[in-house]
């Protein structure tokens, strides 16, 4: 029995460490999505004048 338990027990902590290493790269990855209220404001107003003279959206983001 007790080596079932001290198997689990590996198991958990590599499960842990794994988890502990996405949620890194989740908090690095948040950090490309600020914006500022503005910013956002002027990328969707490029978005719809591009649509309404109908370039496409890959041309766009391109761009940016």
């Amino acid at each position: 029995m007790e080596g079932v338990e001290s198997l689990i027990l590996k198991e958990l902590k590599e499960i842990r460490e794994e988890l502990k290493i996405l949620n890194s790269k989740i908090d690095n990855f948040v950090g490309y999505f600020e914006v500022s209220d503005e910013e956002l404001h002027k990328l969707l107003k490029e978005l719809e004048d591009t649509k309404k003279n109908g370039i496409r959206l890959e041309e766009i983001l391109d761009e940016l």
